[in-house]
């Protein structure tokens, strides 16, 4: 975590959340004549545990020790995605172990195998057989790029070995960026998510499903703030975990600050909205680029002469945390043009953008782990520890 710490620069921001009362039947009393919205349907969120219960699953996972106690057992949760026996998870529910099964909702047990991984987005695809899963209906990916704050959001999963387990919730945030992670665009949601929901489906009003249950928000005592990997993420790497290919995410190799006016006035800038390029990572895209960072500064106030990106092929972007969501949209090769603003002139520059070198693509997020079942007896980490 400190290398990918050391490459990585995200700006912190203090997020004030504000809670919601749900009651069955409860209406929401609006300020016109209109029809009254219902804030919450009993009916219908029955009807969506009914229809997806069958193709979430619960994951069990050994994993091989040293010395005489053997190896310790994690749990999480994972949904069938389609007929052939695919399941859809997070990559640190499965990482590392030695032997993976399914808990169908009837308590059928099935052996299944990791097929593909990808530890930069936290998914992972395992598999089992297609006979042993017939009659199942998997569940639907939506289009994740349509959620918006306020809508419905329910959580299914196995949270500490609870299986069978729904919350609901809304979606209070969007593009969230994890902390001690290089995980961005996350959602954020206030439906409870505890360790073994990780790798279950987060459901919108119609049952389909718009994230992964990943992590949860625990600094400073906070409560309520979960976060999920959009389904579009998984949507667009899913054909490679399936294949049992690598998966490959751009990298551009800079830190960068999010400029405000206080900091541009400091700087010397001429704008206030941007992305201050502070470091560039040697032979990186950036800097085969040719893109200019900031001088050695004081503290934590950077030096002054470096880039200030306003542009990705234009796209405005004013946050690290918007820049590397466009970039994850991208591949590996492709070109995109920069807009820079440097020593007060707007240029544009063309970078190439290449693979995560390995020393970050095989970092591990610092998220809540796989619900523990027997713990490690010599008081080490286990696979409820935080990396």
């Amino acid at each position: 975590m400190k290398r990918l710490r050391n490459i990585l620069m995200a700006v912190l921001a203090v997020l004030v959340i504000g809670g919601a009362a749900y009651a069955g039947g409860a209406t929401l009393a609006p300020n016109s004549a209109s029809a009254t919205p219902v804030l919450y349907s009993e009916d219908a969120v029955t009807a969506i545990y009914d229809n997806a219960s069958p193709a979430v699953v619960s994951i069990k996972t050994t994993e091989q020790g040293n010395g005489f106690f053997g190896g310790g057992m994690g749990e999480g949760t994972g949904f069938l995605i389609d007929a052939q026996g695919h399941i859809l998870t997070n990559n640190h529910v499965v990482d590392g172990a030695t032997t993976v099964q399914i808990v169908l909702d009837d308590g059928k047990t099935i052996d299944a195998k990791v097929v593909g991984t990808d530890p930069m987005d936290d998914l992972a695809v395992i598999k089992v057989d297609a006979t042993q899963i017939t009659g199942i209906t998997p569940l639907e990916l939506a289009d994740s790029s349509t959620v918006k704050p306020g809508q419905l959001a329910i959580a299914m999963g196995n949270p500490l070995g609870l299986d069978d387990s729904i919350t609901v919730g809304v979606i209070s945030g969007l593009n969230r960026n994890l902390s001690g992670s290089s995980m961005t665009g996350m959602l954020q949601t206030d439906a409870a998510i505890n360790p073994g929901n990780s790798g279950g489906p987060l459901l919108n009003s119609a049952g389909k499903v718009i994230g992964i249950n990943t992590a949860i928000e625990t600094s400073g005592g906070a409560r309520g703030i979960g976060f999920a990997v959009p389904s579009n993420v998984a949507t667009r790497v899913l054909p490679q975990l399936i294949a049992g290919q690598k998966v490959t995410r751009p990298w551009l190799g800079i830190s960068g600050l999010a400029l405000n006016t206080a900091t541009a006035q400091t700087l010397g800038l001429s704008v206030d909205k941007g992305i201050y390029v502070v470091t560039v990572v040697a032979d990186s895209p950036a800097a085969k680029a040719g893109l200019k960072a900031a001088s050695a500064g004081t503290g934590n106030t950077p030096g002054t002469g470096g880039d200030v990106i306003t542009a990705a092929d234009g796209k405005a972007v004013s946050t690290v945390e918007e820049l590397s969501s466009y970039l994850a949209t991208r591949k590996v090769g492709d070109v995109v043009a920069l807009t820079v603003l440097r020593n007060g002139q707007t240029t544009t520059i063309q970078a190439t953008l290449e693979a995560w070198p390995d020393r970050i693509q095989t970092v591990t997020p610092n998220i809540p782990q796989p619900q523990p079942r027997i713990p490690n007896p010599w008081g080490g980490r286990n696979r409820s520890s935080d990396e």
